[in-house]
């Protein structure tokens, strides 16, 4: 379906409902809202998960720590989202082992965790229900001392007495997780456009009845007209309620901890999750695509969120740490490809990673004398699913309105109407496209779902469009077509970093980005001008992380 960023539509239209904010708990609430029959928007100041989302460790957790802090509904939550989003985009959420090591210390003893891990077997034993056959996942295992160590190589084997394999999931691709939940929402007939940012509330009688917004590519202000305003903006979740109300507003009870995650082409890992600690944080490296990523650090944050930069000083204290625990990977900063850096909501200023925020905050500012106000602020990308579903249920009962149940545990997403994975990918990788490989095929059907046919018709009709964008890039002029047309990429950034895999994993070098750039310049009807500020934009993305 054509996608664009329809302005008009925003403005002429009366919701029940406005999002502020798509990263994945923001596309989960609206699509929630939609499927419940109310009428939504959504918008974001920048692109659909472009925020915290983007630098998600690509993990979907399945609650091994909730059972170690006996937290039993907690961990059943987790199982419950990792099974729904497995069933829901088989395509992108796909099984993947872990593996630690024990010792002889006693919380690392191996008689202690391995019945640890074998209650959790059975405390998990719906974890497949209903999941694709390919995608299940087997109970966790105790290995060896030797296998362990062959399974993990990158860890020193001084004091290894065996390990522990389970398993939990991973993302192949968690912007094209986040794209699914937008698309499916204006599937079911939400309205969405990002570079929109929010400005004021507009009130009638003191009631709530809009948003003034400004429109960031345009220049241009209008506005929406809605019951309710939910903002879901994450980090910024306090300094947009400071611009919306900046004499009536309480900062909501959560500081910030800056998480980062280290992107890496050597080739440290390729088919397990590997787990070791440095002084008492446990650390991992997982593969991920052709690449490792590795995480993760947190450090106390106390700016903004606009004014987030990564400190040289801090890469090289976290590269440190990855190598005391990892001692074989040898990484040095050369390495590096990329650095993922976010920032997540945490409940004390203590530098610890259990000071984290373990439960979704719901706020309703009816507290501050605001009526049709609500804030969200979400802990784990795992459970956005299960919090859009109790948030939505508060935006009802503001509205006066019976909540209908929620669908979001069973509606087919976009791209994931794959009824059985193993044989979509065969086929996939048999279709006949002039000068695709079989390699590039399995790419994009792991990448688009059950969408892929879509973009193999439009591959059929123009054969041109196969065409590499560059000789060292795997992207094809297709893509690049496609994600304009129907999937709203309006800025170079969006194709490089959040559309495609062009530039997700690391630089993709400057004649991927000006090829990319002619190209949506040329549908876009962008001047050279503006074609060398994208590119500076996307270079300067990179630049960023190193101040």
């Amino acid at each position: 379906m054509p996608v664009a960023r329809n302005l008009s539509a925003l403005s002429d239209s009366k919701f029940d409902l406005i999002v502020i904010g798509g990263g994945i708990y923001g596309t989960t609430i609206a699509l929630d809202a939609t499927l419940r029959g109310l009428s939504v928007a959504i918008i974001d100041q920048g692109d659909f998960g472009s925020g915290t989302s983007f630098n998600s460790a690509k993990t979907v957790h399945g609650g091994v720590r909730s059972l170690q802090r006996g937290n039993l509904r907690e961990m059943n939550q987790f199982i419950n989202e990792r099974r729904t989003l497995s069933r829901l985009l088989p395509h992108l959420v796909t099984p993947l082992p872990f593996v630690i090591p024990t010792y002889q210390t006693l919380t690392r003893n191996k008689w202690l965790m391995r019945p640890y891990f074998s209650l959790y077997d059975r405390l998990s034993s719906n974890r497949n229900n209903q999941i694709d056959r390919s995608l299940r996942l087997p109970d966790s295992r105790f290995l060896s001392r030797n296998e362990c160590l062959e399974l993990n190589p990158m860890i020193s084997p001084t004091k290894v007495t065996g390990g522990i394999q389970w398993f939990d999931c991973q993302m192949y691709n968690s912007d094209r997780v986040n794209l699914s939940f937008v698309l499916s929402a204006m599937k079911h007939g939400a309205t969405a456009a990002n570079y929109v940012e929010a400005e004021s509330l507009i009130y009638h009688k003191k009631q709530i009845v809009g948003l003034r917004v400004l429109d960031r590519l345009g220049n241009s202000h209008f506005d929406l007209h809605g019951k309710i305003v939910l903002n879901c903006t994450g980090p910024w979740t306090n300094l947009v309620l400071k611009k919306l109300l900046p004499k009536r507003i309480r900062d909501l009870p959560f500081h910030l901890s800056k998480a980062m995650n280290f992107v890496t082409n050597k080739p440290v890992t390729t088919t397990h999750a590997l787990g070791s600690w440095n002084n008492g944080r446990l650390l991992f490296i997982a593969p991920w695509r052709d690449r490792s990523i590795i995480g993760t650090s947190h450090h106390l944050f106390a700016g903004d969120a606009d004014t987030l930069k990564i400190c040289e000083h801090e890469v090289e204290d976290f590269l440190r740490q990855v190598n005391s625990a990892f001692p074989n990977a040898k990484l040095q900063m050369d390495d590096l490809q990329m650095i993922h850096c976010g920032l997540l909501p945490a409940v004390t200023t203590v530098k610890n990673f259990d000071s984290l925020l373990k439960t979704s905050l719901i706020v309703d500012h009816t507290r501050d004398g605001v009526s049709g106000l609500l804030s969200v602020v979400g802990v784990r990308y795992t459970t956005a699913r299960d919090t859009a579903e109790h948030a939505v249920d508060v935006v009802f009962k503001l509205l006066k309105r019976k909540s209908p149940t929620c669908r979001t545990d069973n509606t087919t997403l976009f791209g994931g109407e794959i009824p059985d994975i193993e044989t979509f990918f065969q086929n996939a990788t048999q279709e006949s496209a002039s000068n695709l490989s079989e390699s590039t095929c399995l790419r994009l059907a792991r990448s688009y779902g059950s969408n892929y046919a879509t973009l193999l018709a439009e591959l059929h009709k123009d054969p041109a469009s196969t065409a590499k964008v560059a000789v060292d890039s795997e992207l094809t002029v297709a893509e690049v077509q496609h994600s304009v047309k129907h999937e709203m990429a309006v800025k170079l950034s969006d194709v490089v970093l959040r559309r495609t895999e062009l530039g997700s994993g690391g630089h993709p070098g400057i004649d991927a980005l000006r090829s990319t750039a002619r190209l949506m310049g040329g549908y876009l009807g962008w001047s050279s001008e503006q074609m060398e500020k994208e590119i500076s934009e996307v270079e300067n993305l990179y630049d960023f992380q190193m101040q």
